[in-house]
């Protein structure tokens, strides 16, 4: 992208007037899909300490804390990334993209009064056997200084013409790992998460709006799994400065039982989240001191 359009804004979209925006985009027909050159800031971000205590509770962190949970920024930036993919000349239809992929670096942990710049644009675009992964860049300034980054990957199924690998059996390459958390989700899990976080998708909400979009039941936000591992292991590296990867896997059904598995090495620890046998992988990943 050689150039750029710079879009500045003082208030957060509402993630409800885009999810009915979303239902009708259907994109843009090209066999060279480009991804829109524009950069949205939102300026001069605050937090409720109120919401942020919610959002402790719902997803496993300790409340009342004067810092934010590290996973709580994306918060902040979803609604942006909602409106980029809404954009006239972003290529695809909102509707059915899948997050595959998130990485957050938090370089310090924010302070739950301090005012942020919070800034998203399209990364990259790859053309992949299942179709295109689209990658959404997240930057968070406090006063010029770079306190926060991530990467969410979604990926867009259609055909790019790249001949299909042979498929691996993930349950065959699981790790033994030595430490081992059981988790027990609740039916109401996604709208409790989507009262918070503003994602109200409908796939996460009831077992009969997920299967008007092909699902056999709601599932719960790749999310709201992933700030709830890292309320589960984070405070064991001792280090508010932290690299944390996941790849997303099989879909988490509501309700159910899982099971976190994870291993420490020095300053990082393995980890995934497979379902209450032990058997399929939801998630997997690593969180590492930086």
């Amino acid at each position: 992208m050689n150039t750029s359009t710079r879009v500045r804004i003082n208030e957060s979209p509402g993630t409800l007037n885009q999810y009915r925006r979303a239902l009708f985009s259907k994109g843009i027909k090209t066999k060279t899909p480009k991804l829109p050159a524009t950069r949205i800031t939102l300026s001069d971000v605050t937090v409720d300490p109120k919401k942020v205590d919610k959002y402790s509770k719902v997803c496993g962190f300790e409340q009342g804390q004067k810092q934010l949970p590290m996973t709580f920024p994306h918060l902040l930036a979803f609604p942006l990334h909602l409106e980029l993919m809404l954009l006239r000349d972003f290529p695809f239809a909102v509707m059915g993209m899948v997050h595959v992929r998130n990485e957050i670096s938090q370089h310090r942990a924010i302070k739950i009064f301090e005012t942020m710049d919070v800034t998203c644009y399209f990364s990259d675009i790859r053309a992949t056997e299942k179709g295109y992964d689209i990658d959404i860049k997240t930057d968070i300034h406090i006063a010029g200084e770079v306190v926060w980054e991530s990467i969410s990957t979604n990926l867009v199924r259609q055909k790019t013409g790249i001949a299909p690998t042979a498929k691996k059996n993930d349950t065959n390459t699981l790790p033994e790992f030595p430490h081992k958390e059981f988790w027990k989700l609740s039916t109401d899990l996604g709208r409790r998460y989507a009262l918070i976080s503003g994602d109200s998708n409908p796939i996460h909400l009831f077992a009969l709006s997920a299967k008007l979009f092909g699902f056999k039941g709601h599932i719960a936000h790749g999310m709201w799994t992933k700030a709830r591992m890292v309320a589960a292991l984070h405070n064991k590296l001792d280090s508010e400065a932290c690299r944390v990867v996941v790849d997303f896997k099989l879909p988490i059904f509501l309700p159910t039982s899982i099971q976190l598995n994870y291993e420490i090495k020095d300053n990082a620890i393995d980890f995934d989240i497979r379902d209450q046998s032990g058997i399929k992988p939801h998630l997997k990943g690593s969180i590492e001191a930086l």
